[in-house]
């Protein structure tokens, strides 16, 4: 996922196709829907999985060209979001605090929250605990993985302060959401 950009990049997540681009995505989802209908298929799942990618690389090659237009009319702010949000995308499971991002784009962590806040609308710290949490959900859905394990790999110091943290910004226990997210 870290290759697409537009996976990372919330200034301008929609791009205008014509007819042709248009018809060639529908085909290539239209395949991937034949293709899971295919129950007793042995690689049904596989298949899917490979037409998907496809899907995204056809998706990621009209971003980036329709991008590149867009780039060139950006304000100051939404350059700084651009730069703010693939600093998140590599470092929120190091860094859950505005100051490091601030640092790293040289600017204040008030600057900083109401240029995104004003662009987004949301703060630079709710993006971050976004990130953080839609990491940790991810991996709790893995039973396989110990809620310690997952707290360890968000770097969080101990599983208590994880819990906390989670609990805070999603008004579940990790435990209460790995049941509810399974059931």
């Amino acid at each position: 996922m870290e290759s697409f950009s537009y996976f990372k990049n919330t200034s301008t997540p929609v791009i205008y196709l014509d007819h042709e681009n248009a018809k060639m995505l529908m085909d290539i989802y239209s395949l991937i829907q034949l293709k899971l209908q295919r129950e007793n298929h042995h690689y049904r799942s596989e298949i899917s999985r490979s037409i998907l990618t496809i899907l995204l690389y056809e998706v990621a090659s009209l971003y980036e060209h329709q991008h590149v237009i867009i780039k060139n009319k950006q304000t100051r702010k939404q350059e700084l979001n651009v730069l703010f949000q693939n600093l998140v995308f590599r470092h929120y499971k190091e860094h859950r605090n505005v100051q490091f991002y601030a640092d790293s784009l040289c600017v204040s962590p008030k600057h900083l929250t109401e240029s995104i806040k004003e662009v987004t609308g949301k703060t630079a710290g709710e993006w971050i605990d976004d990130a953080v949490v839609l990491e940790a959900k991810v991996l709790l859905r893995n039973h396989d993985i110990s809620i310690a394990q997952v707290a360890d790999n968000i770097h969080f110091p101990d599983q208590s302060s994880f819990g906390k943290y989670f609990k805070k910004n999603t008004g579940f226990s990790p435990t209460e959401y790995r049941i509810k997210a399974n059931s």
